[in-house]
């Protein structure tokens, strides 16, 4: 078996940062690392910083995060209002050594800034920095697109990258040619920044497919990370 054949291992940093565009899929991927770190038995926090979107925030999960065991720290008064605003007990993420913490940022430029706040204390930390890329998106289209988007989010939030995941989707309607496409240029746009791609995320459906076509499964150059689909969308009640 080739070694991107796999799923990917959860190994995951003291703290992990997920950012990426607007309707990445940035939430889905921070909600279903929780879940599984917390389903593996590790301590594990979820820290919901999204400010700019109301819309899929991991607040929707708290139910199957804290049957997984998984604590939830929620920006904007709890999840329950759409204002700005950042939990006092944020810095302790650099201090509570016995938890992983998995911090979801918000989208966009814009939705990083609050980083550079916490910048001192990020210098010094062991922390990974998680670019989720959709290809299907029209403002991450191309990989110029992409790598605008990438080093954008580097400039407002005075952090590095240190991985790329693929999450090119179209939420029910993804297909297989949909996560392929995304790596190809996922790839490229990981090859012009010097960093590796993660992983191909994708849900277990899109992954029994691939299982069953070797010719797929050879085009695959990254591990797939498997999610179940946690987030409503904003017309589902």
């Amino acid at each position: 078996m080739n070694e991107v054949e796999g799923v990917f291992p959860l190994n995951l940093k003291k703290i992990t940062l997920i950012a990426g565009h607007f309707g990445s899929g940035k939430t889905e991927i921070a909600v279903n690392l929780a879940l599984q770190n917390g389903q593996a038995g590790v301590a594990t926090r979820l820290l919901d910083l999204d400010i700019v979107n109301p819309y899929f925030r991991s607040f929707e999960a708290k139910k199957q995060l804290e049957a997984a065991g998984v604590d939830l720290l929620v920006s904007s008064m709890g999840g329950y209002a759409d204002v700005p605003a950042i939990p006092g007990d944020v810095a302790s993420i650099f201090t509570k050594n016995e938890t992983k913490e998995i911090v979801d940022l918000g989208g966009d430029p814009d939705g990083v800034r609050l980083l550079g706040m916490y910048e001192r204390q990020l210098n010094n930390a062991d922390f990974d920095f998680f670019f989720v890329f959709n290809a299907n998106r029209p403002e991450t289209g191309s990989i110029e697109k992409g790598l605008r988007y990438f080093e954008n989010i580097e400039f407002m939030s005075k952090q590095k990258f240190s991985a790329l995941i693929n999450n090119t989707h179209m939420i029910d309607e993804t297909e297989i040619d949909d996560v392929l496409r995304g790596q190809d240029i996922a790839l490229k746009i990981a090859d012009k920044v010097g960093l590796p791609l993660l992983f191909n995320a994708m849900t277990r459906k899109i992954y029994e497919k691939m299982q069953s076509d070797q010719a797929v499964l050879a085009r695959l150059k990254a591990p797939a990370f498997i999610i179940d689909l946690q987030m409503k969308k904003p017309w589902e009640v």
